[in-house]
């Protein structure tokens, strides 16, 4: 028995030495994390195709280095907080992960990258939204009240109801060319009408039907809500300024590049509207994430890293024979 016993202990350390010769080598250690050479490679690319050309690979790495102890800095304030990815976080990473992966494969590989690698590095990009949260949304040790965040939506976002029509016509040779002064003057002539007649009550639906059904098009639903960000590149910031001077429901015939557009402007805070609640957090984070990131760089510069240097010089070498 005890014979037996002996055999089966040999045998279990025998497992356990192979177990520990079989790990894989990690290029860099912040701490209790790992960077695997997969999320390493990632983090190098990346800083690779920030700095173009003109940095030397002692800069790069060392770049790579700060960005790990960064990310190191993330995780140990979340340990800190008791904080853990809550159901919908872990769900976006799972959705954006797969998404990045189904079109993006062959350019995760070329780096030496697996998906858990991808899972990983998108799980910090989540953190930063949850930690953020955490601290200053509802119930947050910073918490920012209801009525500033509506501000900031308010100064960032704007909506409204609208048609347009083209200011330019198709020739005969098939070639796009503006209208002429005389059916551009028609035109202004026809959508301020219409601006008076919405002034007076008629609805942009109404409007929009009419219109249309002038033009021997087919009727269509009426005019949906858009909801554009400013900066947007589909939205011009002269048009975007000009929205946002509107006073809710008041309309304004404007241009917006080669379109000639009857708009007006609705209140995105109304009580019976989603838009607040669809990027709330999506302001919260773009307002309050820079002061994180502040307190977790400083962190950062207090923590020290463990890299395998000659790893980490591969795994450069790798990623500069494949540019």
């Amino acid at each position: 028995m005890k014979r037996w016993a002996a055999l089966c202990l040999c045998v279990l350390l025998s497992l356990l030495l192979c177990a520990c010769g079989a790990e894989r080598a990690v290029p860099l250690q912040c701490g209790e994390l790992d960077f695997s050479a997969g999320e390493y490679a990632y983090l190098l690319h990346s800083e690779m195709k920030e700095a173009g050309d003109g940095a030397t690979r002692e800069e790069l790495l060392q770049r790579t280095d700060e960005e790990c102890r960064f990310y190191a800095a993330l995780q140990s304030r979340m340990d800190e907080e008791g904080l853990r990815l809550s159901a919908p976080h872990k769900s976006e990473v799972a959705s954006r992960t797969r998404g990045l992966w189904q079109y993006f494969a062959a350019y995760y590989r070329a780096l030496g990258m697996n998906k858990s690698d991808l899972t990983k590095i998108e799980t910090f990009e989540e953190a930063k939204k949850a930690l953020t949260e955490h601290l200053f949304g509802a119930g947050g040790a910073k918490e920012v009240k209801e009525s500033k965040l509506k501000q900031w939506f308010n100064d960032s976002f704007v909506g409204y109801r609208a048609f347009s029509e083209s200011l330019t016509k198709t020739n005969a040779g098939g070639e796009t060319a503006p209208l002429s002064d005389s059916e551009q003057a028609a035109l202004v002539q026809t959508f301020e009408d219409m601006k008076k007649r919405a002034d007076s009550g008629a609805s942009m639906d109404s409007l929009s039907k009419e219109y249309n059904k002038s033009k021997g098009l087919l009727a269509t639903s009426g005019t949906e809500v858009t909801v554009v960000k400013k900066g947007d590149p589909t939205v011009g910031e002269a048009f975007f300024a000009a929205v946002q001077d509107l006073k809710t429901d008041e309309t304004a015939v404007l241009r917006n590049g080669s379109r000639l557009t009857l708009v007006q402007r609705i209140d995105l805070l109304a009580d019976d509207t989603p838009y607040f609640a669809e990027e709330r957090d999506a302001v919260l984070f773009e307002k309050k994430w820079p002061d994180v990131e502040k307190e977790l760089k400083a962190q950062a510069e207090t923590l020290q890293t463990q890299t395998d240097e000659r790893l980490c010089g591969e795994i450069y070498a790798q990623i500069k024979a494949a540019q």
